[in-house]
C-alpha cells in the first residue's frame, strides 16, 4: 500500500470507528430545517435559539411525536448571561431524539415568550398558547406563542 492511500484510509477507517462506538456527534438541525430523514437507530438534535431576557422558553408540544417513530432522550440549555442584568441572557435549547423505528412523524416545538404559554415546563402536562381574554387587544406577534413543526423522516438502514 503506498504511503498516500495508507494517509487516506487511517482517517476513514478511524470516522468508521468512532461511529459504530457512538462517539461522533448527533447531526444538528436548526429552525428552518423542518424536514428531517434519519437512519433507525441514529440519534439527532434540534436546536433552538432562545432569549430568557424576553422570558422565552421552549417546548416539545401535543400531539407528541409517534414513540414507535422517534424517542425523546433529553432537553439541555446553553445560556450565556448578559452582564447588564442578572437572570438574563440568550443562547440555545437542544432537543435531543433517538431515532426508533421506520417511519415519519411530526415534532412540534413550542416557541413561548413571557406570559404567552400555558401548561408544561414544572407545571406538567402539554404547553399550550395562553388564551387571549375575550376584549383583549390582539397582542403583538413577537408577545405571541408561535409552534414550529419539523416532519421527522427514519428510514431503515
Amino acid at each position: 500500500m503506498t504511503s498516500a492511500l495508507r494517509r487516506l484510509a487511517l482517517p476513514a477507517l478511524l470516522m468508521t470507528v468512532l461511529a459504530g462506538c457512538g462517539l461522533t456527534e448527533p447531526d444538528t438541525y436548526e429552525l428552518g430545517e423542518d424536514h428531517i430523514q434519519v437512519d433507525e437507530g441514529e440519534e439527532f438534535t434540534l436546536s433552538v435559539p432562545v432569549d430568557t431576557a424576553m422570558g422565552e422558553w421552549w417546548y416539545v408540544t401535543a400531539p407528541e411525536p409517534d414513540r414507535d417513530v422517534v424517542r425523546s432522550t433529553d432537553k439541555r440549555e446553553e445560556i450565556e448571561a448578559d452582564d447588564d442584568s442578572v437572570g438574563s441572557g440568550s443562547g440555545t435549547d437542544s432537543f435531543d431524539f433517538k431515532a426508533i423505528g421506520a417511519g415519519t412523524t411530526k415534532i412540534r416545538l413550542i416557541q413561548c415568550p413571557h406570559g404567552a404559554c400555558a401548561g408544561g415546563g414544572d407545571a406538567g402536562g402539554p404547553v399550550t398558547p395562553s388564551p387571549v381574554p375575550s376584549g383583549s387587544p390582539t397582542p403583538d406577534a413577537k408577545y405571541r406563542a408561535t409552534v414550529h413543526t419539523y416532519t421527522v423522516t427514519v428510514r431503515k438502514p
